[in-house]
């Protein structure tokens, strides 16, 4: 045992200061520190860690000026995956870190956090203090592990990069012009100039670019799916309940279909992107038949014992979600990426937002609907009679397609307004596979309120995108732009960012794609996809606050000044063939498909959404049957791509054949299902013919068929597509036509 007194140890130090050696006074205070641990801790110094952190991910604000040279960041948030071997570690500590992957400064780096370990290893969570600006020189943030006041720096998982590989990405963009100076004589890279600008111009045709030069009465948003207007008998905008029933009385007369559509989408276009929204008869596009007509108002009311809101069928997401939060109320995580859509369409197709752990489907959220029938007369239809009298009718509305009658208004449930904070990590994809010590792809996200990645494949990453319910205040300007993406046109103009995917469908092997695969996951890093305001500017996220139905959705606004000329292949998957198709998706897009090639998805990679099964509909394409267990989740596969224009038909098959074939596999091999509003790129079902044909619904479809019989039996609002997917009708037989 050392005694040390205060005398003793006042003496010592005057001796020292009268012979002036600052080297003894350091040398003395090392001994003090020594030997006052020895006497607290009865024994010599703490061990040396000897183990880091096994993982560290950072949450960042970007530099106001995207195209800065050396950007710099915010640092906003931490997470750390503690060490496997926590016995000698107390604190995690977070610095900057240099190009060597040392302590940024070495002695005299600011330590900018002290995070005790809470050794039970769980995630550690920080958030830093507002405006902690990255210093020159960082090039990672750093986090050593310490015992008792002795650190360890391992260099092996226990930092992240906040810099960006700058010079690789100018290299890339190189690439991509050279591509394009050098391919100008592939198929359709002269037409893509300018198709999709919706003028017919250049050397385009009908043939060519028919979203520009051909005649059609109705579109979906992509304008992939085109309704032929020789077909269509009129179209019609309504405003009024009094309006649609006399269209509708007069159709009945005429012997004349009707289809009804949202008409949300760019030029009152369709949010659904499948024949399901076409028809030889009459279209109500619903567009102006929302909560700004007069009569159509939207109210908080009580309904059969459930505080509701009632609204009208044409009225978005997004307003609806606006209106709700001035009020303090909202609807949870039900809304879609894409804000837009109308109230009833979300309900048509049991269309989703994501979230591993709550409600996420408007349908399941539906308490009553006012629907005016074949016969033009308008009814109520609720949960709490017609879903106890006529179970099977009730769940037939909560996924109507469009083939129950025309909806009115919905009530659905509300809640208290919420605001939730999201953060957007990026990842290695061994995280979900090889490195993956929990077994599946969900465990890494089912804590999250709100949850889904965007991957890419042919990157090996993923970006992480997570939200939980905070008490905690909206800030500044909050909002998700992961739809509207920063685009620096500055740097690829419209004309080349077209082509260049043109030329990726034409000749995959000039990996065109694989090149803009590069550039939309960097450029999610340079301009993350969240936004807030900081000091007056809007600055570019991973981390920020914001109410529930801005931060979980999206606008879906054309940032190139034209239609992307894409689609979405999408599925869901019942919980136990999750990871076994996620693995299956991973080989598929790395070579082990019908071509032998790799199948990048560059537009935002594929979407991996999850999605709580309920019993609450028929044909909800997560709803309960055929392995899709009630209570459990579902994971949606979505792979948006591009799709190439003024090919032959053996070109087209050519790029088009590995994604069908992919999705053929989910549907027959890993009980997927497909989303009725996606999953069509010309006038060919066959992904809902096929379901039809194995029975992916079981009994359901047929119980869908005799609750449709009873609202609909002369087949007023038929059309090809409830061929396709096997409506019956009691008293209407489909023309051989279709």
């Amino acid at each position: 045992m050392i005694t040390i007194t205060y005398d003793s140890l006042w003496t010592t130090t005057r001796t020292i200061m009268r012979a002036s050696a600052v080297r003894q006074i350091i040398t003395l205070f090392a001994v003090l520190t020594t030997s006052l641990v020895a006497i607290a801790g009865g024994g010599g110094a703490p061990d040396k860690p000897t183990d880091s952190a096994s993982k560290v991910r950072i949450t960042f604000t970007a530099d106001p000026n995207p195209a800065n040279l050396i950007p710099i960041r915010l640092l906003e948030g931490i997470e750390i995956w503690p060490a496997e071997d926590e016995s000698k570690i107390t604190h995690y500590n977070v610095y900057w870190g240099d190009s060597e992957r040392n302590k940024l400064g070495i002695a005299l780096a600011p330590r900018l956090a002290h995070i005790p370990a809470t050794k039970d290893g769980s995630v550690l969570v920080h958030e830093f203090p507002p405006g902690l600006k990255m210093e020159a020189g960082a090039i990672w943030v750093l986090v050593c592990a310490e015992n008792d006041g002795r650190e360890f720096c391992g260099k092996d998982g226990n930092m992240e990069k906040v810099t960006d590989p700058l010079l690789s990405i100018f290299g890339r963009l190189n690439t991509i012009k050279s591509t394009i100076k050098n391919n100008g004589d592939l198929a359709g890279v002269e037409v893509m100039k300018t198709c999709s600008n919706l003028i017919c111009d250049g050397v385009e045709t009908a043939q060519n670019c028919p979203s520009d030069c051909s005649d059609f009465g109705h579109a979906s948003f992509n304008f992939q799916v085109l309704c032929n207007e020789a077909d269509m008998q009129d179209v019609y905008h309504p405003t009024s309940i009094a309006e649609i029933q006399a269209i509708i009385k007069q159709a009945a007369a005429n012997g004349i279909r009707v289809k009804v559509t949202g008409g949300q989408a760019v030029n009152t276009t369709s949010g659904s992107a499948t024949s399901v929204i076409c028809t030889d008869g009459i279209t109500l596009v619903m567009d102006q038949f929302d909560h700004e007509r007069e009569g159509l108002g939207m109210q908080l009311e009580t309904f059969e014992g459930q505080e509701v809101v009632s609204v009208a069928a044409g009225t978005n997401m997004h307003e609806l979600g606006e209106w709700l939060y001035s009020r303090g109320k909202g609807l949870g995580y039900v809304h879609l990426g894409w804000r837009h859509v109308s109230v009833a369409g979300a309900i048509g197709t049991s269309a989703h937002g994501s979230s591993p752990k709550n409600r996420n489907i408007l349908s399941h959220s539906v308490v009553s609907m006012d629907v005016i029938g074949a016969d033009g007369e308008i009814q109520t239809y609720s949960r709490g009679t017609t879903g106890v009298a006529d179970p099977d009718l009730w769940k037939a509305f909560t996924t109507h397609l469009g083939y129950m009658g025309v909806i009115t208004r919905v009530r659905l449930e509300v809640q208290a307004a919420t605001n939730t904070q999201v953060k957007v990590t990026f990842h290695n994809e061994d995280e979900l596979f090889e490195n993956n010590k929990t077994g599946s792809v969900y465990n890494d996200i089912k804590d999250c309120d709100y949850g889904q990645y965007n991957w890419f494949p042919s990157q090996n990453q993923y970006l992480r995108t997570c939200g939980k319910t905070t008490t905690a205040a909206a800030e500044d300007g909050a909002n998700n732009r992961l739809l509207f993406p920063y685009v620096d046109l500055g740097q690829l103009s419209v004309e080349q960012t077209m082509q260049i995917f043109q030329i990726g469908g034409a000749d995959t092997s000039l990996e065109a794609h694989e090149n803009m695969a590069y550039m939309r996951r960097s450029g999610w890093h340079l301009t993350p996809p969240l936004v807030k305001t900081v000091k007056g500017e809007t600055r570019y996220t991973t981390n920020a606050i914001a109410p529930t139905h801005r931060i979980t959705s999206s606008k879906l606004i054309d940032t190139v000044g034209r239609e992307m000329r894409q689609m979405d292949w999408e599925v869901a998957v019942p919980f136990n063939n999750m990871q076994a198709a996620m693995e299956y998706v991973r080989d598929f897009t790395n070579g082990m498909n019908v071509k032998n090639r790799s199948t990048p998805v560059p537009l935002i990679g594929i979407f991996v959404r999850f999605s709580k099964v309920e019993n609450n509909t028929l044909l909800a394409y997560t709803g309960t049957g055929n392995g899709f267990e009630d209570g459990t989740i579902a994971v949606h596969i979505e792979m948006p791509i591009f799709v190439p224009a003024a090919l032959s038909e053996q070109q087209f098959n050519e790029y088009m054949d590995p994604y069908e074939e992919a999705m053929r596999v989910l549907v027959t091999q890993y009980g997927a299902r497909g989303h009725w509003g996606k999953n069509m790129h010309s006038d060919d079902p066959w992904m809902f013919e096929l379901q039809r044909d194995i029975g992916a619904y079981g009994d359901r479809l047929t119980r869908f068929n005799n609750a449709v019989a009873k609202v609909d039996p002369n087949g007023m609002f038929a059309n090809k597509f409830a061929k396709a997917i096997g409506i019956k009708y009691p008293n209407f037989t489909y023309p051989a036509s279709w």
